[in-house]
């Protein structure tokens, strides 16, 4: 009985290995000799399929990198989409061959040839019929991460590659012992202030320094002034009430200070230390300084160790930048975000013109909204205004200008030049500016002054958002 049942068992092995190597084999050779017109028919349906999948994804990349031209497409898409094409390379290439064989052997086929290139057609097919199934992506590609962009806190900051180029530069220099006086040089509006207030941040963070004080110096450098600034942030008293007396009091007081970062912004003609009273860094007491402004001449006069260059956005950032600002999200249609581009690009790269225009035409929802503020822009021309130096700069007042016209209530309008009023980098207090308001009857004949002052708020509000006002601790300041 065993004998028989090992027999039987032996007698099965046999005949499923006959099937699976010699049966099979047969049938599949019969198969693909017979039915090649067939196989070759699948094969032109497969490349159908795996075309159309091609140029969706293909559409699906470019409305990605449209949509935000710092996106990174994902390296399993760009991966797919090269194996697509030389998967539809290989496929023209069996076609050739099936009709190069056809007019060879006329109607008389080789069973051979059949064979070997049913074969090769089956195994490709298997191929492209997996390309097409793996062209569905959850997701295409991601915004790109901006090089540096840890080292800026602040949630309206973009990094770029200039100002992160110039951020490590200057990080540098504060840690050499040789430099004591460093120049950051760039076209207003390019972001100096914005990017020392950054480094300020950042070393006492890190605890670089004793103190950080920033002053703003602008066109008139009044000596006093500065001192006056430098001594609040040292709460030291003046005794002396001449200039000179003064400058010695802050000379003897920073140079007990155990490293002291003094950040000069907004310099435009050369001014002599030691007639502030600040004396440079040397042996561990006295001042670093960081200087800002708009003239090389400046720098060089101030024999500034290192020169720190700011430039332009890139084409790419001041998209992004725009774009964010003016709240341009995936939902915009494609003609809206083609005219907002152009309109971007007449801001030239500045980040200054770039965060009022954008801000300013937040709530255009037509194309034809755009396009108006495109010709404006294009039209306009700020020939004479005769103290703007460089060409950029002309096109961040006409950003300014327009943004300006584009304030929807004439209320808000007239605070915006009452505020206009005053000096450059001046704070306004509020009390003062309802009072202004007020007695002049900017909003009209106002019942009382309470009601006078919630207007002023309402339009101050409103101006920050637009970015044409800035938040200077407990008051406002006008940014021209």
């Amino acid at each position: 009985m065993a004998g028989e049942f090992c027999l039987a068992a032996a007698s099965n092995a046999v005949g499923t290995m006959m099937v699976n190597y010699l049966v099979n084999p047969i049938k599949q050779s019969i198969r693909y000799s017979f039915r090649f017109h067939k196989v070759v028919q699948e094969l032109h349906e497969q490349q159908k399929n795996l075309k159309r999948e091609q140029t969706r994804v293909k559409e699906d990349v470019k409305e990605a990198e449209l949509q935000i031209q710092t996106q990174v497409i994902e390296d399993y898409v760009d991966e797919w989409l090269t194996n697509a094409e030389n998967a539809l390379n290989d496929v023209q290439s069996l076609v050739h061959r099936v009709e190069e064989n056809k007019r060879c052997f006329g109607l008389c086929p080789t069973w051979c040839w059949r064979y070997r290139l049913s074969k090769e057609i089956e195994k490709k097919m298997v191929y492209i019929s997996k390309l097409v199934e793996d062209s569905h992506f959850k997701r295409i590609g991601h915004r790109a991460e901006l090089p540096g962009l840890e080292f800026f806190t602040s949630k309206d900051i973009l990094a770029s590659k200039s100002s992160t180029a110039a951020f490590n530069k200057i990080m540098e220099a504060l840690k050499d012992d040789k430099v004591n006086m460093i120049g950051v040089w760039g076209m207003g509006g390019v972001g100096k202030t914005t990017l020392v207030k950054e480094v300020g941040k950042k070393t006492k963070e890190l605890r670089c320094f004793h103190k950080v004080i920033e002053v703003v110096v602008s066109q008139t450098s009044i000596i006093e002034n500065i001192q006056y600034k430098i001594a609040d942030f040292l709460d030291l008293k003046f005794e002396k009430t001449t200039k000179e007396g003064k400058a010695e009091e802050l000379w003897l007081r920073l140079k007990k200070e155990e490293k002291v970062l003094i950040i000069l912004d907004d310099m435009w003609n050369e001014v002599q230390l030691n007639e502030i009273g600040l004396p440079l860094n040397e042996n561990g007491n006295g001042c670093k300084i960081i200087l800002t402004t708009r003239r090389m001449t400046v720098c060089e006069s101030m024999e500034c160790q290192v020169i720190v260059p700011v430039d332009v956005l890139d084409n790419d950032e001041a998209w992004t930048l725009f774009r964010m600002k003016a709240y341009l999200d995936e939902r915009v249609s494609r003609d809206i975000i083609e005219t907002a581009k152009e309109v971007a690009k007449e801001c030239k790269g500045l980040p200054v013109a770039i965060v009022t225009l954008a801000k300013a035409l937040k709530g255009t929802k037509t194309v034809k909204g755009w396009e108006v503020a495109r010709k404006k822009l294009e039209r306009s021309r700020l020939m004479e205004v005769g103290n703007i130096e460089e060409e950029e700069e002309k096109n961040a007042y006409l950003c300014v200008k327009m943004s300006y016209e584009y304030l929807k209530k004439e209320t808000t309008k007239r605070c915006f030049l009452l505020c206009a009023l005053y000096p450059e980098n001046h704070s306004i207090d509020v009390k003062h500016l309802v009072r202004y308001a007020w007695g002049l009857e900017l909003f009209g004949k106002a019942h009382s002054i309470e009601e006078v002052r919630i207007q002023v708020l309402e339009a101050i509000d409103y101006l920050k958002d637009s970015c044409l006002l800035l938040k200077d601790e407990d008051v406002e300041r006008y940014d021209p």
